[in-house]
């Protein structure tokens, strides 16, 4: 048995003559309702509740959407999860559930399975002073759950740094607009400014390094893009330090905006879109990541004001030539021990993103069979980068041509209304 075995449980392996009807019965499941990535650890034995602080630079960018979505997208994959509305100047958690304002500091039921609800903008509101806040913040520590996900208001967008250190993984919200990403840029400098006023210039950077979250984009209104917050997140890593990258990107949908209007998060109803996708993939991924993050970044202490300026470099000189498009395909990837299941999450002219159980090494050659798509393209990639902790690898398609053509083609099809 190889390494690349070893350990490997949930692993499927065919030879490359693999007979059709096999791979007849893999598009046929891969074709329905989403399912939980390959490999998923187990849940273990509940803990101290994994915190997941959701924030945005500012107001009106759909942070709470996200934030009551991805709470029902958590709850999907097994997990006990409250969702806490610290949004001080208006929250929305339960308009967004379709339930009663709060009354009191009574957690409620939401009407989803696995969710409820625990109000504590005003108990935190009116908290006398940051000591106070912080020992009713600790009580988020306490809750009988398996994930808290805090919904932190942009008038208070500040606690996203003093009260989320140690295991707590924080989301930025923001929409594609030019305002928008450059107070996302602001915010995110504040707190690399935070870092070295308590760390000192040589330690900030270090301490920044063990930031655990990522950034939503969200309203995009073409799936070209969703490459311009990537595009963004390279530039804070470059300039400010921070490992910030794409947890999603989710496009203008009216079923979101029917949702809202339903009083019922758009993962609780009816329906598979690219959306409802997007939220079940970023769900896993910060399950995966968190479940063993154990970074300390803390940035607590007086707020550093920086004022909302252009970004610092041109956006379009860090956005890559060939746009991605997300897609939820399975493939088979051939190597030359054998063939192995795999999930594709995004392709461009360039390669493939996939999500795999296997072991893989930068520089391997391999083939990725596309059984899904029309003439079951089968094309020759390498190994371009590999993320063990998501079990996300990226390929490079070896060669141009036709089949590549048709593959983000295919990819790009998705995106476009009928």
């Amino acid at each position: 048995m190889s390494d690349r075995q070893a350990g490997s449980g949930r692993r499927s392996r065919t030879s490359s003559s693999a007979p059709r009807a096999a791979v007849r019965g893999v598009r046929v499941m891969s074709s329905g309702r989403w399912r939980p990535p390959l490999g998923q650890p187990p849940l273990a034995a509940r803990r101290a509740p994994r915190l997941i602080a959701i924030g945005a630079a500012l107001p009106g960018v759909g942070k709470s959407v996200i934030a009551s979505n991805l709470a029902v997208a958590i709850a999907g994959l097994g997990r006990q999860v409250i969702i806490v509305d610290l949004d001080l100047r208006a929250p929305r958690q339960h308009a967004l559930f379709g339930v009663a304002p709060a009354e009191g500091e009574t957690e409620r039921a939401t009407g989803v399975r696995n969710v409820r609800l625990w109000p504590g903008a005003g108990r935190v509101a009116s908290a006398r002073d940051v000591a106070a806040r912080r020992e009713i913040l600790l009580e988020l520590s306490a809750l009988d759950a398996d994930v808290v996900v805090v919904d932190v208001g942009a008038g208070n967008r500040d606690d996203l740094w003093d009260f989320f250190a140690a295991g707590a993984t924080r989301l930025l919200v923001s929409t594609g607009d030019q305002p928008a990403l450059e107070a996302t840029y602001a915010f995110l400098k504040s707190a690399a400014l935070r870092a070295e006023r308590r760390y000192g210039a040589a330690r900030a950077r270090a301490v920044l390094a063990e930031f655990s979250g990522g950034l939503v984009g969200n309203a995009a209104t073409a799936p070209e893009q969703a490459e311009s917050f990537h595009a963004f997140a390279r530039i804070v890593r470059e300039r400010l330090g921070i490992p910030l990258s794409t947890l999603g990107c989710l496009q203008q949908s009216p079923r979101i905006v029917q949702a809202i209007a339903a009083g019922k998060p758009l993962l609780a109803r009816r329906g598979l879109d690219d959306e409802v996708r997007a939220f079940h993939q970023m769900a896993e991924s910060i399950l995966t990541e968190s479940a063993i993050s154990t970074g300390d970044c803390a940035l607590d202490g007086p707020a550093e004001d920086v004022a909302t300026v252009p970004l610092p470099v041109e956006l379009a000189s860090y956005v890559r030539k060939h746009p991605r498009f997300a897609v939820d395909w399975t493939a088979m990837l051939e190597l030359p021990e054998g063939v192995t299941d795999v999930r594709v999450l995004d392709v461009s002219e360039a390669g493939a993103a996939i999500e795999t159980t296997l072991r893989l090494r930068v520089g391997e050659a391999c083939v990725l069979h596309l059984h899904q798509l029309e003439g079951q393209p089968a094309v020759p990639v390498v190994v371009k980068n590999v993320v063990p902790r998501l079990g996300r690898v990226g390929l490079a398609f070896s060669s141009g041509g036709g089949a590549v053509l048709g593959i983000v083609l295919a990819g790009r099809a998705r995106h476009v209304a009928p």
